[in-house]
């Protein structure tokens, strides 16, 4: 049985070597706010313990299932779990990245009864005794078979069934005449897709015990969610400040597999990180270390800037590459930019690494003094250093911005200091020279266009004399 009418969809994951069959809610459903009031989850390890304005990486982002008040009812389809308690019907189940998130509805009366059917739809009655498809809107429907809340008896086969005691709730395995004792404390006996369910100490306790019962075991079922809302909430702390630090260090490193990681905006860095979209790594990722901040690190990769524990990274040996940038005739890897572009304190182009500006022109010429280039990343960066209202700036600007500069317009190299007196003798040469050059095409355009006119004179005057008399035949 699949919930896929009522805006649930099936696909298949696999889980440590099984292929299971997951079912996920598509994103029809409207989380009510009073829901998640209602709802009391168990941080752990969340961020809001922390004190002051330290950037702290939460620990994880797995939630225990907790409710309010005991639930009233269950259904079961492969790896997704609705509940039914007070006027909400919670949904357990996995999205396309794996996660497993809890989704809330919020009926307009307390929920009844919950169900589902062979076709993967969701019902469900409430205490008016209506009866609804589950849907982003719930359409009301004349009927549907509920599976009985108190059932003492469920049969897989005439020869094995499960009996329950309404009294201490102890749960029997019956197969051809004889019995097993599973375990008491269990209620609400339901049977989905040939198995056999139920739920224990329901009235005791806040966390439901959802138990898959097959034979004489009983298994209780992991309810646990993850939950991002913490990764909103994550301080930036000193991290604006390490992002401009000078004298960067090139670092690399490998994110673990299996650890958090946020993607961060690096455009917005005040109190708070904005977080774009956190997931669990499916392998390890090697990554670029912009800085570190509290707990956590930032880091780089082809998709963005992200932010993890420091703990979860595992060091990446990093070989810097030859500088390859030309040596000029003064002897200098020299560079300028092709247009005004930004210098930044490390290989990563974003305003939080942003540190100066390079204007563009041959006048505005810096020394390359470091490459930078990642077989994971995609953009190659020079170090460069130049001198700018009296103040040193270095920092790396992407290679697509620079082109050499070799000094090629000019007859003099350049001097260190500029205490030297300005020397003409070479300049004035080059001046003679051209204006000799100049005069001598001048002179030869003008004998080209005498000759030419001449040519043309003599021409016409040929034509003149070639021409005859008319002979005169008139009569004498």
């Amino acid at each position: 049985m699949r919930f896929l009418k009522s805006g649930f969809k099936s696909f298949t994951r696999k889980n440590k070597g099984d292929i299971i069959s997951i079912v996920r809610v598509k994103g029809v459903l409207k989380i009510a706010v009073a829901a998640l009031c209602a709802a009391t989850v168990i941080s752990v390890g969340g961020v809001f313990a922390a004190e002051g304005t330290a950037t702290v990486y939460p620990e994880d982002f797995e939630r225990e299932l907790t409710f309010s008040a005991p639930i009233k009812d269950y259904a079961v389809c492969g790896d997704t779990v609705a509940f039914a308690y007070n006027t909400s019907i919670c949904i357990l189940s996995y999205d396309e990245s794996g996660e497993r998130k809890r989704s809330e509805f919020i009926h307009e009366s307390e929920i009844a009864m919950l169900d589902g059917d062979d076709e993967g739809n969701l019902y469900f009655r409430n205490s008016s005794g209506s009866t609804y498809l589950y849907s982003a809107k719930p359409t009301a429907v004349e009927s549907h078979e509920f599976q009985s809340l108190t059932s003492s008896h469920v049969a897989l086969s005439d020869s094995v069934f499960y009996t329950l005691e309404r009294g201490d709730g102890t749960l029997d395995y019956w197969n051809d005449g004889t019995r097993n004792t599973v375990g008491d404390g269990f209620s609400i006996m339901k049977k989905y897709g040939g198995v056999i369910y139920a739920v224990k100490d329901n009235a005791v306790t806040s966390k439901p015990a959802l138990y898959k019962i097959e034979g004489g075991a009983a298994t209780e079922l992991d309810l646990s969610y993850t939950d991002f809302k913490d990764a909103d909430h994550i301080k930036s702390g000193d991290a604006a400040t390490a992002l401009k630090a000078e004298n960067y260090q090139v670092k690399t490193a490998i994110i673990n597999r299996g650890a958090y990681r946020t993607q961060i905006d690096p455009e917005q860095t005040g109190e708070y990180f904005k977080q774009i979209y956190t997931k669990k790594t499916e392998g390890d990722i090697p990554c670029l270390v912009l800085c570190e901040s509290g707990n956590a690190s930032l880091v780089a990769t082809n998709e963005g800037c992200f932010i993890t524990a420091t703990a979860d990274l595992t060091d990446y040996e990093y070989t810097p590459p030859a500088n390859d940038w030309q040596i000029n005739e003064a002897g200098i890897r020299a560079a300028y930019a092709v247009t005004s572009v930004g210098v930044y304190a490390s290989p990563f182009m974003s305003t939080g690494t942003r540190i100066a500006t390079l204007e563009s022109g041959a006048e505005h010429y810096v020394t390359v003094t470091e490459k930078f280039t990642l077989d994971f990343l995609d953009k190659v960066f020079y170090r460069v250093t130049y001198t700018e209202d009296g103040k040193t700036v270095s920092g790396f600007v992407a290679a697509d911005f620079l082109t050499p500069y070799n000094f090629a317009a000019e007859d003099k190299k350049p001097t260190e200091g500029g205490d030297e007196e300005f020397q003409y003798d070479t300049n004035v040469t080059s001046v003679i020279l051209a204006v000799i050059i100049v005069g001598l095409v001048i002179i030869a355009i003008l004998y080209l266009t005498l000759v030419s006119s001449k040519k043309d004179g003599k021409k016409t005057k040929k034509e003149k004399t070639s021409k005859k008399k008319p002979e005169d035949n008139s009569d004498n």
